[in-house]
């Protein structure tokens, strides 16, 4: 993905900040707005999370909602379906494919007249090394 073609496709400016975010985030599974201010310690707080917000709106990224954990992002991979497992001692996380799950998920969903907007599966495990 390059986010320059991207921003000018959308008429949206392509900045400095915006490109350094970017490509600090494809380097990325999983992310918080600290791992980003932790970073850049030069780019202002608000202009960070204008930027995440402005990915979020292109769909460059999606909120992961991990309830242990502080708002997480990863970018979007339409050709990578996956949830996410965290390790409760180690705070390792790993991510899963998830195709069939979700495709039952779907399938229930449809038998039950409901239309998933939105879903996250998340399991809380202990890793090999922990236990």
């Amino acid at each position: 993905m390059n986010i320059e073609q991207l921003l000018k496709k959308s008429n949206l400016r392509v900045t400095k900040e915006r490109v350094d975010i970017f490509e600090f985030i494809k380097t990325k599974h999983i992310f918080t707005y600290n791992d980003i201010q932790n970073n850049f310690k030069k780019i202002w707080r608000s202009s960070i999370f204008r930027t995440l917000n402005l990915f979020l709106e292109l769909l460059i990224l999606r909120k992961v909602e991990l309830w242990w954990t502080a708002i997480t992002y990863e970018l979007i991979d339409e050709k990578h379906h996956h949830e996410h497992m965290k390790c409760e001692k180690c705070d390792t996380i790993i991510s899963f494919h998830s195709d069939n799950i979700c495709k039952k998920l779907f399938e229930e969903a449809k038998k039950m007249w409901f239309i998933i907007k939105s879903h996250n599966i998340w399991v809380l495990w202990i890793c090999k090394k922990c236990s």
